[in-house]
């Protein structure tokens, strides 16, 4: 039979294991409840580009929000704003963008590979606070066509259905992630992008050379044709 002294002292140790337990559940759902809600793309309102705006198709958009996949993509920026980018096709039957995204928030329905989708969802679906659309600085009609070329490219990946580049591998383009589409289109169209396009990013998504959506708002040869950026994320 166990002495009382150390049946109590059981019964104790049992109970503080008890409460550390319960600290330590509630803890973790408060802080995934800060997750969810930090990264809850209804609790933002739409953006929504004005109508006197004249985009053009090749237009460069980039665009960052409160998505998870959002958040995790501005871990390999120096901005913090922009996680995804695209090229702007306008056509007879409306605005749309060219992207490569993966499966999930903001692919349109078409994630997992290069896909075309209205501009209005594109906006909407990450929970954007910050969007900036950029065209070549030079508005000559060969600037102009370079720009059309690099969006017929863009298409073209569509129509292929190239798969999402998962690894970021730029030597790889059998597949494309949004910032190597962009870069890859006006390339083939002929615009000798600055080395500056490139950086070198350690992270556990990334080890190495990549191209992140921010690097075109940085660059020289292209100006914002229009942009919005909101401080404000409701809460």
């Amino acid at each position: 039979m166990k002495p009382r002294g150390a049946i109590l002292f059981n019964r104790r140790w049992k109970k503080l294991l008890a409460a550390a337990l319960c600290l330590i559940l509630v803890g973790g759902a408060i802080a995934g409840w800060s997750i969810h809600r930090a990264t809850d793309v209804t609790r933002v309102d739409p953006i929504a580009v004005p109508g006197d705006i004249d985009l053009r198709t090749g237009d460069i958009i980039v665009a960052g929000g409160v998505s998870l996949q959002s958040r995790v993509v501005l871990a390999m920026t120096d901005d913090n704003r922009y996680s995804h980018v695209g090229i702007i096709q306008v056509t007879p039957n409306g605005r749309f963008v060219i992207h490569a995204a993966p499966t999930g928030a903001g692919d349109g329905g078409v994630g997992d590979k290069v896909a075309r989708i209205p501009l209005s969802l594109f906006l909407a679906e990450r929970g954007y606070v910050a969007v900036q659309v950029m065209r070549l600085k030079a508005q000559t009609a060969e600037a102009m066509q370079l720009a059309q070329d690099a969006c017929d490219y863009a298409y073209a990946c569509v129509e292929q259905h190239v798969p999402f580049d998962n690894n970021f591998d730029l030597a790889e383009q059998d597949t494309m992630y949004c910032s190597e589409l962009v870069y890859l289109a006006y390339q083939h169209a002929g615009l000798d992008w600055p080395d500056t396009i490139i950086r070198s990013v350690s992270t556990v998504i990334k080890d190495g050379p990549i191209i992140a959506p921010d690097a075109f708002t940085q660059c020289d040869a292209l100006e914002t044709v229009w942009q919005h950026f909101s401080e404000r994320e409701q809460s």
